[in-house]
């Protein structure tokens, strides 16, 4: 096992992959696969937490930490600071900090606040100060194994308490500084002084904001400058502060301000304080605000657009769904639980059993599939009380920081209609097809006829144009099969003949029927060692024979066509490649969709309807197998499809 199989190391983001990278043999600590369960728990833990931790393990005080850690370390510490004695790291403090972990090594745990260690961490000593504690970790033998370090660094906090105190002498000393501290503040700030709220002090920024000049507001009561806020609510925020002392804080308060010559409505984040003298009584307000318009307007943009993307979803009668992979739970909404014909639930398995036993494994391999794709799609019957309803489903998953399935969003949408239609459609298509089979099978005959009359005569063109004439029928008779089969595929009354059959004698067989028709290309088949397959004989012989004609079609006269079969991976593998012109990769996933074909220049001659690659994939997908093509522009294509072996 490598470090990185161990359940106890994972995680820890950048530390816990500097943990994993090290060679832990060639320390005090030893293998990681002999490390007591008291050091693996502690690692797991600290590995799993953001806050700063820190483990000193042995005699030795063999160093390990966390991410939280590590900017204590500073640049000159770390990363070599992993692995080795906290005696080497921190000699600058070891005559402080010695006593305390060997105290903790005979048990004793310790901690202090706001303790002040002179560190060199960044290439000179400083004053730094932290909350901390060092507790003893111990073993199963109740022995102490190490020393578990808990630390939060206080240093800026320190010289931030301490500043606010200075700027608290400061601003107590002299109004002058209160008045230069606004003056210079980023953000907008104001004093109001008295029962009247007088605008005492004003800066550039709260000037801006509320769209006035310095003359026009300084020295005036606030209601007299900003004429606009009376009714506003403002006068009691104010009163409230001025009277009690307590603090407001309001959070994207709506306020009409005038400004560039109209009245705008703004939000704002502010706060009003209280201002005291040197006998505690208040003497006015400061306020100190920051306009939030813009984002309170995106927000709500947003929530807009959200309420219009559901009002829409519930005008398309679309269902909305979100599955927990982890929990196997399920949240739905109200339509989506009238699609499936279930009261609302969190019970997964209640929608699976509305699925038509048929399409379970549609389901199934949909699931499998988006789990590796990320996009989900299929549709499948559902059977609701007495009535049989189609569905479709689309969603995406989303994935953890692990790249495992953690949700599933998607949506459910009624296509009975749709399906319906389609279903009377394929219905009119195979009706049809099957009244033209009588005429042509009688134009065929009486075409042979004329043919093997036309054997003794002389008349070249009579005899080269019934020629034609049969090439044709015969065309005609492949798409009318093409359109039956398609027809008897969708309405489910194509069945699959399976038995055991010799793959490499199947091949040899339709390429020789081929062979007695095709004389523009060279098919070459390599032979293959006998493979067997559980399958249709006649199924399989025409999806060879549609990827073997394609390849005639779509490359030039004289060129190779190579088809070969292999074994891989307990599948059978059958592969034809050709030289023709290839195809651009946007088109390879559309290939095997019903009546997709190519649209080029190269390809606007050639004669089809994009059914014989839609059937070929069918029937491949019935036999529980894969379809698939590769190709370059230029170079010409290679179509596979494997089959599972035979089982034993």
């Amino acid at each position: 096992m490598t470090n990185a199989d161990y359940h106890f190391l994972k995680g820890g983001d950048e530390m816990g992959e500097l943990i994993r990278s090290i060679d832990w043999s060639k320390t005090p600590i030893g293998p990681v696969d002999q490390w007591p369960q008291s050091l693996r728990l502690a690692t797991s833990i600290m590995l799993s937490t953001p806050f700063p931790m820190y483990i000193a393990w042995g005699k030795e005080y063999i160093q390990l930490y966390n991410d939280g850690y590590r900017p204590i370390l500073g640049s000159t510490k770390h990363p070599q600071a992993m692995g080795i004695s906290t005696r080497e790291t921190f000699a600058e403090i070891w005559h402080i900090i010695a006593s305390m972990f060997d105290g903790v090594m005979e048990g004793t745990a310790v901690g202090f606040p706001n303790f002040m260690l002179p560190l060199d961490r960044n290439g000179y000593v400083e004053e730094c100060f932290f909350d901390f504690s060092y507790s003893p970790i111990y073993n199963d033998d109740e022995t102490v194994g190490g020393v578990l370090v808990t630390v939060i660094e206080t240093t800026e906090n320190l010289k931030n308490i301490q500043k606010l105190k200075e700027s608290n002498v400061a601003l107590k000393r002299s109004e002058e500084n209160l008045r230069n501290l606004i003056s210079h503040a980023p953000v907008a700030m104001a004093v109001f002084r008295g029962p009247d709220y007088v605008i005492e002090i004003v800066n550039q920024k709260v000037l801006e904001l509320w769209g006035k000049t310095y003359e026009q507001v300084i020295n005036k009561p606030v209601f007299e400058g900003l004429p606009e806020v009376i009714g506003q609510g403002i006068d009691v925020l104010l009163s409230n502060v001025f009277s009690t002392g307590e603090r407001f804080i309001a959070n994207e308060l709506p306020v009409n301000l005038f400004r560039n010559g109209e009245l705008q409505l703004v939000y704002l984040n502010f706060v009003y304080e209280a201002l005291k003298d040197s006998d505690d009584k208040i003497y006015g307000i400061a306020a100190v605000a920051v306009e939030v318009t813009e984002q309170v307007n995106a927000r709500q943009n947003v929530e807009e657009a959200e309420e219009r993307a559901r009002l829409a979803i519930e005008a398309a009668k679309i269902g909305t769904f979100d599955y927990n992979f982890l929990d196997d739970t399920v949240v739905t909404s109200p339509r989506f639980d009238e699609i499936m014909g279930i009261d609302n639930t969190s019970d997964h398995s209640q929608y699976l059993a509305a699925i038509h036993p048929q399409d379970l494994m549609v389901r199934d391999k949909a699931f499998e599939k988006a789990y590796n794709t990320g996009q989900l799609f299929y549709k499948a019957r559902v059977e609701k009380g007495n009535e049989t309803r189609w569905v479709q489903a689309e969603g995406k998953v989303y994935y953890d920081d692990e790249n495992k399935p953690s949700r599933l969003l998607g949506t459910l949408l009624d296509i009975t209609e749709q399906k319906s239609d389609e279903m009377r459609k394929n219905d009119f298509i195979g009706m049809v097809s099957h009244e033209l089979k009588t005429p042509l099978t009688s134009l065929t005959a009486i075409i042979q006829l004329a043919n093997a009359k036309l054997k003794i005569s002389d008349d070249s063109f009579l005899s080269g144009a019934m020629e034609k004439a049969n090439t044709q029928v015969k065309k005609m008779t492949a798409m009318i099969n093409g359109f039956l089969n398609i027809s008897r595929l969708e309405s489910s009354k194509i069945q699959i003949d399976r038995q055991e059959i010799n793959l490499e004698h199947l091949l040899e067989e339709t390429i020789s029927e081929i062979e007695l028709t095709v004389s523009s290309h060279e098919i070459h088949f390599e032979p293959c060692n006998p493979i067997m397959v559980s399958a249709d004989n006649d199924k399989i012989s025409s999806v060879i024979s549609n990827l073997i004609s394609n390849a005639v079609k779509y490359s030039p006269k004289g060129k190779v066509i190579e088809v070969k079969c292999l074994v891989v991976d307990n599948n059978a593998q059958v592969s034809v490649r050709d030289e023709g012109m290839g195809i651009d990769e946007a088109d390879i996933d559309k290939l095997f969709e019903r009546y997709y074909r190519v649209e080029s220049d190269h390809t606007r001659n050639i004669s089809g309807f994009g059914i014989g690659l839609y059937l070929s994939a069918e029937i491949i997908q019935r036999h529980d197998g894969k379809i698939w093509a590769e190709s370059e522009i230029g170079k010409g294509s290679t179509f596979y499809f494997s089959l599972p072996l035979t089982r034993d």
